[in-house]
């Protein structure tokens, strides 16, 4: 394991007035990419992409208070409070919320590769903003304050999506990303705030729920039934029900239902199948079921989307 005495690379490099940070590693270490898009005065998304020759420490210092929410898009990574049991995971298909409070630890990295997307929030920000939401809160004493660590959502990773899509080299892009940006973090906030009727649900559990959803989507045509799943993924059925919904603000079956319609309507607007065979490779058994779910979701005939494909081909 490799160690690093470079005191706040990650997040102190945010000082900087380069929007875009690389190779700033030793070589023997690997690469790292950062690039930084501010948003509003205290707010700021941080893109980071590193690429380690080997397992690798990292010291941080962190002096100012700091409400940080990371997206993982690659890999694994850790935060260690220094001489303290406190652990903050940073985990590929999850979201972590923490309030850093002038900590000093180590972050570790095990995977060659890590990708991440981070909202970066100052105390100032905070103070005018969400007082009551986060700071009363969870703004106790403590250094180090994990509030949330849970799959990333449905809705979260579709906007995310949509920030990679788009640069920010033109005045419109760039008003597109702030928007984006805080639906994003409007969207994490709420998710924190909204506990009534919530059941509690340790890293087993939504790591279980994470794999549910990747079995649904597994065999489109065969999915397994509740039932089935919650043996599979070894939770009981309610808490995978109630659970799933929490994380994903979807049933299983809503969720899997949304994501055969959107696969559908893309496929038919390839151009490579027909109505008929589109119903049957989404697990449709007759074309007119599949085409009243289409026109319900999307307020159009699947037969529209091939029309208008060949119209303007």
């Amino acid at each position: 394991m490799c160690k690093l005495n470079l005191e706040e690379i990650l997040l102190d490099n945010i000082s900087s007035n380069e929007n875009i940070l690389e190779n700033t590693f030793p070589k023997n270490i690997g690469k790292d990419y950062m690039e930084k898009l501010h948003i509003q005065e205290g707010l700021l998304l941080l893109k980071t992409h590193f690429e380690f020759l080997k397992p690798t420490k990292i010291k941080t210092n962190q002096h100012e208070k700091k409400f940080v929410i990371t997206f993982g898009l690659k890999g694994y990574s850790n935060y260690k409070s220094s001489g303290k049991k406190e652990i903050i995971e940073f985990k590929e298909g999850f979201t972590t919320i923490s309030l850093f409070d002038g900590s000093q630890g180590i972050r570790e990295f095990t995977s060659k590769k890590v990708e991440q997307i981070r909202l970066i929030v100052n105390e100032d920000f905070l103070q005018k903003n969400f007082e009551n939401t986060i700071l009363n809160k969870y703004g106790n004493h403590k250094k180090l304050n994990l509030i949330d660590f849970s799959p990333t959502s449905v809705k979260s990773e579709r906007i995310l999506n949509e920030i990679y899509a788009h640069s920010n080299n033109s005045e419109i892009n760039k008003l597109f990303l702030q928007s984006k940006i805080l639906e994003l973090l409007y969207l994490e906030i709420n998710k924190i705030s909204a506990t009534k009727n919530a059941i509690k649900l340790n890293t087993y559990d939504k790591q279980q729920i994470l794999k549910a959803k990747e079995i649904l989507l597994q065999d489109l045509q065969n999915p397994p039934s509740i039932v089935e799943l919650a043996k599979i993924v070894c939770i009981n059925e309610f808490k995978l029900k109630k659970g799933f919904k929490q994380v994903y603000k979807q049933s299983p079956y809503q969720f899997l239902t949304k994501y055969k319609l959107t696969k559908a309507k893309y496929l038919l607007e390839e151009g490579e199948y027909n109505v008929n065979e589109v119903a049957h490779l989404m697990g449709y058994k007759y074309s007119n079921n599949f085409s009243n779910a289409f026109f319900k979701e999307f307020k159009i005939n699947p037969k529209e989307c091939i029309k208008n494909i060949k119209y303007y081909s």
